[in-house]
């Protein structure tokens, strides 16, 4: 047996498995009647099942797999990954080895492996599985499900199904990447659409003629009414038995965008959701996987639906990229130690005052919307002036590519119009100035703000006199477009010149619905945005600066209002607690069908999604079981500080009585074992928590406890601070005490509040730090675990013996920032009364049985639209794929 032999039979099992639809089993019978060499045959067998066992439990990217279902042979895992004899994952591969995703071709490789793993077995007629694939906003999801299209045509999958958010330049931006991915025109592939036709139901490329074991065929299309029942009539029309042999690959983009059910009664369905699920109901065979960065809306569909697209078989998060700008990097994290003050994020972002916000919204009569005017404020006339100047210090940089600008103020289309305009008219007076020898303003430009965000450049800054030269060129090339479905002009990033070479963009688009959700700004540099939501899945869709700025790094700029900025670093927490929840989960081995009695509601004003979206969501149960939460929105009132310091000594009156106290003074730590649930029912039903925290209800929690954990024990730590605390200038921060009834006084610990903490409120934006998951465990336990990559969950679960833990903090009423970066967000406290801080880190309990009694959130959540946002479902006046018809009847000549 040589090496030759066994990989020359392993061809043979591949092709077999693929080409003839057979089991791994099945086609090493079919062979072992014809070899000579049945070690060799035996040994690539051995292989191929290795390879599947492990593609199956990759652990990067996290992912929540239906393991139960392994029990059943037809579930079992199945894919070993790229072979030799692959067609579609190589080219693939060698196209984006050659441009500039050369250096995350490896992530994307193990990426799309663990998701092709998690698909259905093709080789398996009526098999079909249902998942989610989580990325981030502007991450490259499209990267990742191009190379699981491209492995899974590599098996034996035969027709790819795109549903391509709601608007035409998305669906039309898809296609084309798609194309050019995977090589649509290299014969290899039948696509019935393209760039300027979306999917039409023609007899001339009906399913029974297109779909056929020997090419793999492609259609992106929109999700519009009127498409998908083109669609479904086409699936309708196509013969079972065609249908039941050829595995389908229904990928949803943007799958948390009219996929779910928005109608208002639960026996009803709004149009596209149920289009969608007739068409999946007409797929024997294959896989729906949507793709979303917002989860939200699929998380929270009922999983008891057996009809339904509720992710039951995998979820899958997508690791997020070293060179990736997210909400976490932009806008800053909790702290990670004790003493230390939350990350302020990357000085990209700008203010836009209030006051200058509302001279740029729009009457909301339509009436008045038609005569409305806008004048050009200062701050976007900052933003303007920085985007010429950073596209000039890029070109400096040798950077000859698109840059752009994107201005959202309203979702309102008419409005845009008037914002091009003026936009326009201060882009003609910088041109004047300029010509004029007035370049103060451009200059005053680049020494504020170039070197900002210096940290994080992989560049050299040009000098003022290098960028200088390439001034003049920019507002040269500067165009203001509006992009919205009632714009002609629209952003396309394919134009050619005169002389037929490529236009490389300079532009600031001016949108709304269009620009929102999906769409990639080529070179985004700038974002002046003012517009809001109410909910998070429409917040971090807006987010279009979020993504890769390769080798211009330190130039993007993000205008908002405070308030927006707060909102999304309080986001940059719910997706990483999301997150964490996943690859927790699939540790656990707990199914996505329990994904969704795991996940809670989250603290802030922000709802998850439009109210009147409720729909199906509402039968989510949600546990506090291993979850952490803490106080952070603090109440002004010298009455409510006063009785909570009252509830706090009480309680640790009662601990006292109940448990033996524990002290140690480096670091400052009164710790008590064993205190019984009835004591802190007591407290926290004294305990007066900001009712903006919807997380921290105290009656949810206590009703919890009393249904699920009422004969639990607690342990309870009373944290102090353990460092001097000092000002940038050297010089000491007297942050105070409390005597809380342990003997000692506790000193006080600094969390400056945000300077837009909102009337009557101090918000503080992180209470706990990373090590409050054991403080009330052995810590050379704790450091041996970490040692080992455990998780905090992991390690309490192992050391904490089912117990819950409480902790209390001391706010000091002199708390201010620290550092220059904190002054930027923070202001100092200044609070009559010291503070009493709260955390919870619930124990870890068997969860209830669906059928079980036990004390329950139903959230307020459903997908995505608010109500009066423009993306509303838009009319579809794009063309359909006629000249399709004719390329695939010339391929089917070439082909016989």
């Amino acid at each position: 047996m040589t090496s030759e032999a066994v990989a020359m039979m392993r061809q043979f099992l591949m092709d077999r498995m693929t080409r003839q639809r057979e089991q791994l089993g099945e086609a090493a019978a079919s062979l072992r009647r014809f070899v000579n060499d049945p070690a060799a045959l035996d040994a690539a067998i051995a292989a191929i099942q290795a390879d599947i066992d492990e593609n199956s439990l990759l652990d990067s990217p996290a992912g929540v797999a239906d393991r139960s279902l392994l029990l059943n042979v037809q579930m079992a895992p199945w894919y070993s990954g790229p072979e030799a004899g692959d067609l579609y994952w190589p080219t693939l591969r060698e196209r984006l080895e050659s441009g500039h995703m050369t250096d995350v071709v490896p992530d994307i490789d193990r990426a799309s492996t663990k998701v092709v793993a998690q698909l259905s077995n093709p080789n398996i007629h009526n098999l079909k599985k249902l998942g989610l694939v989580l990325g981030y906003v502007q991450s490259g999801k499209t990267a990742n499900f191009t190379a699981v299209m491209a492995k899974a045509a590599d098996r034996g999958f035969g027709l790819f199904i795109v549903l391509s958010g709601i608007h035409n330049n998305l669906r039309q931006q898809t296609q084309v990447r798609i194309a050019k991915d995977l090589g649509l025109a290299s014969g290899r592939w039948v696509s019935l659409t393209t760039s300027d036709g979306d999917f039409v139901n023609d007899p001339r490329h009906s399913g029974a003629s297109q779909l056929r074991p020997d090419r793999p065929v492609v259609m992106v299309i929109k999700k519009n009414q009127h498409r998908l029942q083109g669609l479904k009539a086409w699936l309708e029309e196509t013969p079972i038995e065609v249908r039941r042999r050829t595995p389908v690959l229904l990928l949803d983009d943007e799958a948390d965008q009219a996929t779910p059910n928005s109608a208002r009664g639960r026996s009803e369905r709004s149009a596209i959701s149920k289009l969608t699920k007739d068409i999946w109901s007409l797929i024997p065979t294959g896989s729906y996987v949507g793709y979303t960065a917002t989860p939200f809306a699929n998380i929270f569909m009922d999983p008891n639906d057996d009809e339904g697209l509720y992710p039951a078989h995998f979820i899958i998060d997508l690791p997020q990229p070293d060179a990736y700008f997210g909400a976490e990097r932009l806008f800053g994290r909790e702290p990670l130690d004790n003493d230390h003050e939350p990350e302020s994020g990357l000085d990209m972002v700008r203010d836009i005052p209030d006051a200058e916000a509302a001279t740029l919204r729009p009457p909301t009569s339509r009436e008045n919307r038609e005569t409305w005017r806008a004048e050009i404020p200062p701050s976007l006339k900052e933003a303007v002036r920085w985007f010429v100047v950073a596209t000039a210090i890029r070109r400096a940089r040798g950077q000859d590519d698109h840059s752009s600008m994107l201005v959202h103020t309203t979702h309102y289309a008419h409005p845009h119009f008037v914002m091009r305009e003026v936009i326009s008219n201060y882009r003609n007076a910088l041109v004047s100035g300029w010509r004029t020898g007035r370049e103060r303003g451009l200059r005053e430009s680049y020494e504020s703000e170039a070197n900002r965000a210096s940290t994080v450049a992989t560049e050299p800054l040009p000098s003022w006199s290098e960028a200088l030269p390439h001034i003049a060129q920019v507002l040269d090339d500067l165009r203001v477009i509006v992009d919205n479905g009632s714009s002609v002009d629209r952003l396309n990033y394919d134009r050619v010149g005169p002389d037929g070479q490529p236009v490389k963009e300079v532009v600031i688009a001016v949108g709304g619905g269009t620009l929102s959700r999906g769409l990639t700004l080529e070179g985004l540099v700038v974002s002046y945005f003012t517009r809001t939501s109410n909910t998070y899945d429409t917040l971090l869709q807006m987010g279009r600066w979020f993504g890769y700025r390769p080798g211009y790094e330190d130039l993007p700029r993000l205008w908002l209002q405070g308030s927006l900025a707060d909102d999304y670093r309080f986001l940059a927490l719910v997706e990483a607690e999301i997150r964490q929840d996943i690859r927790d989960m699939e540790k656990q081995k707990i199914t996505p069908r329990e994904l969704g009695v795991r996940v809670r509601q989250h603290p802030g004003r922000l709802a998850i999604v439009a109210r009147n979206k409720m729909g199906a969501a509402q039968l989510v149960r949600v546990s506090y079981a291993g979850e952490r939460l803490q106080t952070f929105i603090f109440d002004r009132s010298v009455a409510v500080a006063r009785e909570n310091f009252e509830a706090t000594r009480d309680f640790l009156a009662a601990c006292r009585r109940a448990a033996e106290l524990a002290h140690s003074t480096k670091p400052p730590r009164w710790r008590f074992r064993d205190v019984p649930a009835s004591s802190l029912l007591s407290y926290l039903r004294r305990f007066s928590v900001h009712p903006d925290q919807s997380s921290m209800r105290t009656d949810y929690i206590t009703g919890w406890i009393e249904e699920a954990v009422a004969q639990s024990l607690w342990n309870v730590t009373v944290i102090g601070s353990g460092q001097t605390t000092t000002r940038a200038d050297g010089s000491k921060v007297e942050l105070g005490s409390l005597d809380l009834g342990l003997g000692s006084d506790v000193p006080a610990v600094n969390r400056s509040p945000l300077k837009d903490s909102g009337q009557g409120r101090w918000n503080i934006k992180a209470l706990l730090t990373h090590t409050d998951w054991f403080a009330d465990l052995d810590a050379s336990e704790v450091s041996e675990m970490t040692r080992q990559n455990k998780t905090p969950r992991e390690i309490r679960r192992a050391l904490a013996s089912g117990r819950g833990q409480v902790l209390i903090y001391v706010v000091s009423k002199s708390s201010i920032p620290l550092s220059e970066a904190s002054e930027r967000s923070r202001v100092p406290m200044n609070a009559p009364e010291h503070l009493i801080g709260l955390g919870l880190i619930f124990p870890e309990v068997a969860e209830p049985t669906a059928d079980g009694t036990y004390y329950a959130v139903k959230p307020d959540w459903q997908p995505e639209l608010e109500p009066d946002d423009i993306d509303e479902i838009p009319p579809d006046n794009e063309g359909d794929a006629e000249a399709v018809v004719g390329a695939a009847a010339a391929m089917d000549e070439d082909v016989r």
